[in-house]
């Protein structure tokens, strides 16, 4: 009974380390709220072992959307307040990873980027999972390898909404509950950054384990 006790303390520690976690944001803090697909309403994050999982929810939606997610990670070293689209974004944070994607294609639709320290570097093209778009949500699945954290880590990020134009800025950013630009011909602006911890899977489990076995000793 105490093993089988001992299980499920582990386990529940262990999927304690892969919850998923859900950023809330204002609604209708547009500069025209009329654009329902771009006003973010949150965004959710979650790992495994191999990738990181971002959840874009939006209040309605529209297959010209375009999203951007920037990523600055705790194992930088080099990093630049530009992005791989060169979009005119200013964000409150340096970043070295930036995945830019739309939804008017069912598949490559979906660009990593890495920063090498003096220029941006088109990593891999894969595809947004859009099975959910009914619910006005698009899930983008990003190799943990590709941030830089195959172990334990943080993720420190800001999600950002725009139209299609090369020129365009990030409409609605996660990081701010007020309008990130005035209107499509300014840049924007972003808020402070989102945190994501990741340790490594398992990890997590293991102390629980370790915790379990000291207390035995203990007693």
């Amino acid at each position: 009974m105490k093993n089988a006790l001992a299980l499920v303390a582990v386990a529940g520690v262990a999927t304690a380390a892969q919850a998923a976690v859900t950023y809330n944001d204002a609604q209708e803090d547009l500069f025209d709220n009329g654009f329902g697909n771009l006003d973010i309403t949150s965004v959710v994050v979650s790992h495994d072992a191999t990738n990181l999982y971002v959840t874009v929810n939006t209040r309605s939606y529209q297959s010209w959307t375009k999203y951007m997610l920037y990523f600055r990670t705790s194992n930088t070293f080099d990093d630049t307040n530009s992005n791989g689209w060169n979009r005119p974004v200013t964000l409150s944070q340096n970043i070295d990873r930036y995945v830019g994607s739309w939804v008017d294609q069912a598949s490559n639709n979906q660009q990593n980027w890495s920063w090498d320290g003096l220029q941006w570097n088109l990593d891999s093209t894969t595809s947004n999972d859009q099975s959910q778009t009914g619910s006005n949500a698009v899930t983008f699945t990003i190799d943990r390898a590709f941030l830089g954290l195959t172990g334990n880590g943080l993720v420190f990020f800001d999600v950002a909404t725009s139209g299609g134009g090369g020129g365009d800025p990030g409409v609605d950013h996660l990081s701010t509950n007020s309008p990130a630009t005035p209107g499509w011909g300014t840049g924007s602006v972003g808020g402070a950054f989102n945190t994501y911890v990741i340790p490594t899977p398992g990890s997590l489990a293991l102390l629980g384990l370790g915790g379990l076995v000291a207390g035995r000793r203990r007693r």
